[in-house]
């Protein structure tokens, strides 16, 4: 009996996965170490406000940038249940003051108090935000970006990566 009510679990997560993956265009796929990294050394050092982790899948990186920056208040936003109830378990388990995961769609929030925003996401949600980011982010905000250019605007700072995707990192301050 057991053994078939943990086949019925897997499965259920596996489809919930598969489902979200569908509905929101791409599946939670952490950054590599490499990216990360680089993300972390990009970061401008003198942030101290609100950093916002759009669609933050497994957590890996929001983990990451809030151990890094204490100072700032970390918020991820993650829509598929599986690996936001992952991310929130983690957080139980490794707690961080600075850290917050909310289980919302981000193009539903409310950005303007952002003072970075980090995202891996996807040229569709990317061409997408571009729009949302010219309506509500303040100039000075901070963009990075893990692999996903925005369209029609030129980066302060971009990095290739020595991996096998040979990953860009595209780091952008709105004016």
């Amino acid at each position: 009996m057991l053994p078939l009510v943990l086949t019925f679990i897997l499965l259920a997560i596996a489809l919930s996965i598969v489902f979200w993956s569908i509905r929101n265009g791409i599946t939670p796929m952490p950054s590599t170490p490499k990216a990360k990294k680089n993300i972390l050394e990009l970061l401008p050092q003198n942030l101290n406000g609100n950093i916002l982790e759009l669609g933050s899948g497994w957590g890996t990186l929001a983990f990451s940038i809030a151990k890094k920056l204490p100072q700032c208040q970390v918020t991820a936003y993650e829509n598929s249940p599986v690996p936001f109830l992952f991310s929130k378990l983690r957080l139980f388990i490794q707690p961080r003051k600075n850290l917050s995961i909310q289980f919302q769609n981000f193009f539903h929030a409310d950005l303007s108090h952002a003072q970075c925003i980090v995202c891996y996401l996807y040229p569709g949600a990317m061409q997408k935000l571009n729009t949302k980011f010219k309506k509500e982010l303040k100039p000075g905000t901070w963009i990075l970006s893990n692999t996903f250019a925005l369209t029609g605007r030129s980066p302060i700072q971009s990095k290739t990566i020595n991996d096998l995707y040979n990953t860009k990192i595209y780091l952008y301050q709105i004016k």
